[in-house]
């Protein structure tokens, strides 16, 4: 085994830590909450992820990461200083196009072998990396909005879509990193839905937030 690859097991590692962790606060609070924890170990998890997806030579995959990683800096800074001045959720979005494009204009980057071979698995990676990013720039817009992060039940549905995408294509790659990564994704997305069903227990987004921490 590479070294690349014990930093892409990593990084999965982080990322499956990270939803059990959220998974385990929306069971205690009876609906889909998101503990700091959650964000420290996605930031650790897209960095580990996206340097090894950087050296794969995954374009698609590696601009859902750059996006994301704005992402999970503000909302930890949401998490830390709740009610502060909102910053627009686009500005992700240009950061991650900016830092892609560094990284792809670097020239230390090359896309793998026979990448354009496949219209439709470029088609599929595309779309399924937009749906991917798109569901954390929800996720900022709302958490802006009432000034602590939180999930929106339309989150969850579009992790869900954009998980079974990507998962689809880390099939086609037959990388086994990225198939880790993708596969315990659904079950954790559904079960959130599930929660958004039901009344919420009489905790706060804040509460479950200092409960999990507390816990840790």
């Amino acid at each position: 085994m590479s070294v690349w690859e014990v930093i892409g097991l990593a990084g999965n590692v982080a990322f499956f830590s990270r939803f059990f962790v959220q998974w385990w606060a929306s069971e205690r609070a009876g609906r889909s909450v998101a503990p700091v924890s959650f964000w420290w170990l996605s930031l650790i998890g897209t960095a580990l992820l996206g340097s090894y997806t950087f050296v794969k030579g995954e374009p698609f995959l590696l601009f859902s990461f750059a996006v994301n990683s704005a992402v999970y800096g503000r909302n930890l800074w949401l998490c830390h200083a709740p009610k502060s001045q909102p910053v627009n959720p686009l500005l992700a979005a240009a950061l991650g196009v900016a830092a892609a494009i560094g990284l792809l204009a670097s020239g230390h980057f090359v896309p793998r072998a026979g990448f354009e071979d496949s219209a439709l698995w470029i088609a599929i990676g595309a779309v399924g990396t937009a749906i991917w990013s798109t569901r954390f720039l929800l996720q900022w817009w709302v958490s802006e909005r009432a000034g602590e992060s939180q999930f929106p039940r339309a989150f969850w549905w579009l992790s869900l879509v954009g998980n079974v995408l990507l998962l689809a294509y880390a099939l086609h790659l037959a990388d086994l990193i990225y198939i880790l990564g993708f596969v315990p994704g659904p079950l954790v997305q559904v079960r959130n839905l599930m929660l958004g069903k039901g009344p919420p227990r009489a905790h706060s987004t804040n509460s479950a937030q200092a409960e999990a921490a507390h816990s840790r």
